[in-house]
């Protein structure tokens, strides 16, 4: 394993294991304001207890998708190791997002127009609660943004007919810029915190200013809230999606790589670049009028820019 490969790994267990403590802050949160709730008939507190419970799932599904990712037997059922299970851990969780945000604003109409009385104190509190432990929660998932240069290995093969699926593979250039492990399970993870931050503040100066006589912003501040939510949510499931269906990897200049192949003394036929996984990106590269110099463009790429599965086909055709 090299340098970059355990600098990914690194980085994915730091993720796993912050996902497991918010995951053990929310659950704890939640069964403490059910209990305190239900001794004290604090309604207020039963709900945002039961509220916990969804992000705890949101949290679970993160925690199981990281475990399924370490997992031998899971990787070997899959031809590149089965790195794209965090972009569907990524993908579900943002589904959960949009559906959240669908029946927060739809609670919210409904509030404008059958108002009930809010004991805005009790409110207030909860709200509160809500708020420090979300925060807390997302201090602990905020991405440190590790960047890093990606020097991977390759596999280069010369031969007609090769026994890979070339419809998946990439590439990351080193000369360009620095590349970022893209975990898009922690993320997603980390906007259901977020998200449950905002509402919880937009909730208290609704709250607030509540007292004061404009009851009419809480339901306007549960949409507003919504709005938000669901944003991030179609945002992420746009990410996670694209990754999922293989789109080119943005961070490579392909013309770049196809200039340097081609001022070399060879014409590129096909070019595929796309990412296999967080850190791992990988490129198939059909060349003709070159089966001689096979070996003289991985040096000449693996040079400028970094991989980690580089296949290159020669069509004499």
């Amino acid at each position: 394993m090299n340098d970059c490969s355990l600098n990914e790994k690194r980085i994915i267990n730091k993720n796993e294991l912050k996902t497991k403590w918010v995951l053990v802050i929310t659950l704890f949160t939640m069964v403490a304001e059910i209990i305190i709730g239900y001794i004290s008939g604090s309604m207020a507190l039963l709900a945002d207890g039961w509220h916990m419970g969804s992000h705890a799932l949101a949290m679970a599904l993160s925690v199981l998708v990281y475990w399924l990712y370490r997992q031998d037997w899971f990787k070997e059922k899959f031809t590149f190791g089965g790195g794209k299970v965090l972009s569907l851990g990524g993908y579900t969780s943002a589904w959960f997002l949009v559906f959240m945000a669908i029946f927060m604003s739809y609670e919210s109409v409904m509030r404008m127009f059958t108002p009930v009385d809010i004991n805005y104190r009790q409110a207030m509190m909860v709200a509160t609660i809500g708020l420090v432990i979300n925060v807390i929660c997302a201090l602990i998932l905020k991405d440190d943004h590790h960047h890093h240069d990606h020097h991977g290995h390759h596999h280069g093969h010369d031969h007609a007919h090769p026994k890979h699926d070339y419809s998946k593979m990439t590439f990351t250039p080193i000369a360009e810029k620095k590349h970022e492990v893209h975990d898009l399970n922690h993320q997603s993870a980390y906007y259901h915190i977020l998200a449950d931050a905002v509402t919880s503040l937009l909730a208290i100066v609704a709250l607030f200013f509540g007292q004061k006589g404009y009851s009419w912003l809480d339901p306007l501040m549960g949409i507003v809230g919504g709005i938000l939510v669901l944003r991030w949510g179609i945002k992420m499931v746009k990410i996670s999606a694209l990754d999922l269906m293989d789109a080119h990897e943005t961070s490579i200049n392909q013309e770049k790589l196809k200039n340097l192949v081609e001022k070399n003394g060879a014409k590129v036929k096909d070019l595929h670049v796309w990412r296999l996984g967080p850190g791992e990106v990988a490129c198939e590269l059909v060349l003709t009028h070159s089966s001689n110099q096979v070996n003289l463009f991985k040096e000449k790429i693996l040079k400028e820019f970094s991989i980690q599965h580089l296949v290159i086909q020669m069509d004499e055709n």
